[in-house]
């Protein structure tokens, strides 16, 4: 199993002199919900120092970088990893490794001539191996693994592949990539997934997972005298308890489905919490969980779908634009949204999906990735939680000969939003899903919603694939965006408007 993280959007590789990096405050952790309640049973802590050079110098480097251990690099960053195993009472931690390299940022072809080089350093030191698995971590910067046209989709949900109205005036345009030439700052790591269903109910096949960053409590800023005569390590120092303060797991929950009002409390939430918030009736969390439950429920993105282009949405039994909710009933309103993020998917109607040997058709009562043995083998103690959810079974010969970027809805049982790999569209699976595109294989089967297929072409950002080609190896994310040549100017759309003309 690959489990990646990705932190600090928008890096742009030219921010010299004071490059993004790994904050040595905060405990970055990934998540891992083994038994369906929830809670982290196996999680993996990534926690960061940075040193400095005593050369006086504003410089990140004073020559060209060759090795990690080159002392013309005057910035350096070094991280440990932490397993730690949770089951009832029974909590076991292990330290995998300490003192893991971080490659620096890709500045240029003289401070870094072979930034390659120093990224197999960093992962020849993340090979791994502990109780007799082999496992493989990094952190590092990397290429931003996500492609969406920000631009037009925030300016009134335009579409500019399309025609007016949904696209602009002009006519249909190529999709722009507007994370084009921006890093990420990326974990990864690769475990064996007998290691990660080891301690969970007898049969499980199916994980749950979300990221998390946690910041020390107290910040105390320090006198600038304290500063000057070297009694302070730095201007400001952190203390106390970690508190969450980041929260992901299904892409774009937090960003487009979650309201503003809602944010801070959703980064600081554990999904374990989630239920109880969304069945809340009593003050002052009623309103919380009445907010959370139409957020999901009733999506603002659907509604903006029907109001501006006339899309229909499930359940909207008096074609207002809105659908139905009944509060403190979790799935009354759109039940396939809400068990994409919820609960994990079980069909209620048959589904063929494309194998290695062929179409084949799976049965209503199919489960997809919904956990199902929980704590006692029979269901119990599962909960609905937000988690990106992965049944580790559907693998081999069940996954399509050649992967759909569209997932599922593609006919491809091994793509998102079963886990996601890097290829998956996940912008237009998911506008495809709030349209409706899954409602009939999730929904009671007495149920039946007249989805348009036509919309598969239509709502689409025209951007299909992330701007550099993925890795065939780990960490599978592309290379960073190189400082000195990087633009902020989307090639491929620069490309195919040449072709076009």
């Amino acid at each position: 199993m690959v489990l990646i993280a990705n932190y600090i959007p928008f890096s742009a590789p030219e921010g010299a002199p004071n490059f993004n990096s790994f904050s040595p405050n905060v405990l970055y952790e990934i998540n891992i919900d083994t038994v369906g309640d929830g809670l982290a049973h196996v999680k993996y802590q990534f926690q960061f120092e940075t040193t400095r050079s005593s050369t006086p110098t504003f410089l990140y480097n004073t020559g060209p970088v060759t090795t990690l251990a080159d002392p013309d690099l005057h910035v350096r960053q070094t991280y440990s990893v932490t397993e730690i195993v949770t089951y009832g009472t029974n909590v076991t931690t292990t330290t995998l490794a300490s003192d893991l390299p971080v490659p620096p940022p890709h500045i240029g072809s003289k401070s870094t001539p072979n930034y390659a080089a120093l990224v197999n350093e960093a992962l020849s030191a993340g090979q791994i191996s502990n109780g007799g698995d082999d496992i493989k971590v990094f952190a590092g910067p990397r290429d931003d693994p996500f492609w969406v046209d920000l631009g037009s989709i925030f300016d009134l949900l335009s579409l500019r592949g399309q025609a007016s109205p949904i696209g602009y005036p002009g006519g249909p345009t190529v999709g722009v990539d507007n994370l084009t030439g921006f890093n990420v700052y990326s974990l990864a790591i690769e475990v064996p997934a007998a290691r990660l269903l080891d301690g969970a109910p007898e049969g499980e096949t199916v994980i749950g997972g979300w990221t998390s960053a946690s910041r020390r409590s107290t910040r105390v800023l320090a006198n600038i005298t304290d500063v000057l005569a070297g009694d302070a390590a730095s201007q400001d120092e952190a203390s106390g308890p970690y508190v969450q303060v980041s929260r992901l797991g299904m892409p774009l929950v937090n960003e487009a489905v979650i309201p503003a009002q809602l944010k801070d409390a959703f980064n600081n939430l554990a999904p374990s919490l989630d239920a109880v918030i969304y069945t809340a009736d009593t003050a002052p969390l009623a309103g919380v969980g009445d907010l959370l439950q139409t957020s999901v429920e009733d999506p603002e993105l659907g509604r903006l779908l029907c109001a501006l282009y006339s899309v229909p949405l499930p359940r909207d039994t008096d074609a207002n634009c809105s659908t139905e909710v009944d509060l403190n009933t979790p799935g009354s309103g759109r039940i396939d949204i809400f068990k994409i993020f919820l609960t994990g998917m079980t069909l209620t109607d048959q589904f063929t999906i494309n194998t290695a040997t062929g179409p084949v058709t799976l049965a209503a009562g199919t489960v997809v990735n919904q956990p199902t043995k929980g704590s006692d083998g029979n269901g119990a103690g599962i909960v609905p939680a937000e988690m990106l959810r992965l049944n580790t079974a559907l693998k081999g010969d069940l996954c399509a000969p050649m992967p759909s970027r569209l997932g599922v809805l593609g006919g491809d049982a091994c793509g998102f939003p079963n886990g996601r790999r890097l290829a998956d569209d996940v912008v237009e699976i998911e506008l495809l899903a709030v349209a409706g595109a899954a409602f009939n294989v999730l929904a009671p089967a007495a149920e039946n919603f007249a989805f348009n297929a036509d919309l598969i072409g239509v709502l689409s950002d025209s951007v299909d694939r992330n701007d550099r080609p993925f890795s065939s190896t780990f960490p599978y994310l592309a290379m960073p965006h190189q400082g000195q040549e990087h633009v902020h100017t989307n090639l491929n759309r620069l490309n195919l408007m040449m072709v076009a003309q």
